[in-house]
């Protein structure tokens, strides 16, 4: 039995229902991972992660896999947002931390103000839910989330720390699953 045998019904118990995946199959390029979609029960939000990413986190206390939880309607911008960083991770066989800006040089997502991520533990789940524990109660995986940010946001981290950003976005009781919200910096 696989150390990550448990996956699935981590996900499943924490975020809700798996609806799917993509292939590892994109057009005629194998990708090192899938894209698994999940359902939540607490509303209408959708989790994309990725699965088999965990393979190719060299370098990392503990493997890992990423996604990004966003308004089910904003799947499309989930799905990019994962894949673009999992992509990233998987061609510089490295990892990411939290706390970990992971920037691009422009807009990312069309109609939107999000230029990239902030690696960070699931805002909205347990805490349970950031690490898989294998049958003994030993840590086996590792789950980053990846917030959407905005460039403004990401010079505020630079400046002065992620907890400035967390900060503000408490104060204007922001919703980090938007794609679509506003700037908060």
């Amino acid at each position: 039995m696989s150390r990550f045998s448990g996956f699935p019904a981590h996900v499943e118990k924490y975020v809700g229902t798996v609806r799917g995946a993509d292939s590892r199959d994109t057009g005629g390029r194998e990708r090192a991972y899938h894209l698994v979609y999940c359902d939540h029960r607490s509303g209408p939000y959708v989790s994309v992660l990725t699965s088999g990413l965990r393979e190719h986190t060299a370098g990392a206390p503990l493997p890992q896999e990423v996604l990004c939880t966003v308004h089910a309607d904003q799947e499309i911008h989930g799905r990019h947002l994962t894949a673009v960083v999992a992509e990233l991770l998987t061609e510089s066989n490295s990892r990411v931390g939290y706390g970990a800006l992971i920037m691009n040089d422009r807009l990312l997502l069309p109609e939107t103000e999000i230029a990239g991520a902030l690696a960070a533990p699931h805002p909205y789940l347990a805490d349970e839910f950031d690490v898989l524990l294998d049958e003994d109660g030993g840590p086996v995986l590792q789950l980053i989330t990846l917030l959407p940010v905005t460039r403004g946001e990401s010079q505020l981290v630079a400046r002065y720390g992620r907890d400035a950003l967390y900060d503000r976005w408490e104060q204007r009781n922001v919703d980090l699953t938007d794609i679509r919200r506003p700037s908060a910096a």
